[in-house]
């Protein structure tokens, strides 16, 4: 298992990970909300309600909660653009249980890419923030932790 990469930039933070999996199937699993539900929270915070309207200006409203605590996380994204099997761009935001907007966790706007290879993809996830503060209270929150995981999360998905 290759282990996900983390570089830290003023701004963002650019998270990247290779897959033994076709790109294709990569892009599936990050544009179906069943497959979603499967693998993108960590494991300490899964997710237990998502739905996706998978098109530019759709929404991807989901509830992460925690396995100990029950702390719920919500959020609130609007896709940008989506070009199939490779890009994926779109603004997240937390939200209530109504999809309303709030200031819980800082708005990141996240370029999803897939690159293939002879062994697999490698998918690289570029958060940008308003501000170096906001990308450092992005941290705060567990951000690298979490997608770390989630990704370990993705590579059992797409081994099955």
């Amino acid at each position: 298992m290759t282990a996900a990469v983390i570089t830290r930039k003023p701004d963002g933070l650019l998270v990247s990970r290779h897959f033994r999996a076709a790109r294709e199937r990569v892009f599936a699993a990050l544009s179906d909300a069943d497959q979603l539900r499967q693998w993108w929270g960590p494991p300490s915070h899964p997710v237990v309600d998502c739905s996706v309207d998978f098109r530019p200006g759709g929404v991807w409203h989901y509830r992460l909660r925690g396995v100990t605590d029950g702390i719920e996380i919500w959020a609130r994204s609007v896709y940008q653009e989506i070009v199939p099997p490779e890009r994926i761009s779109y603004l997240e935001r937390s939200s209530d249980a109504d999809g309303r907007v709030t200031d819980e966790r800082p708005a990141a706007f996240v370029t999803v890419t897939l690159d293939p290879d002879d062994a697999g993809t490698t998918l690289a996830i570029d958060l940008r923030y308003q501000s170096p503060l906001d990308r450092d209270r992005a941290i705060r929150h567990g951000v690298e932790g979490g997608l770390t995981r989630a990704l370990d999360a993705l590579d059992d998905l797409l081994t099955e």
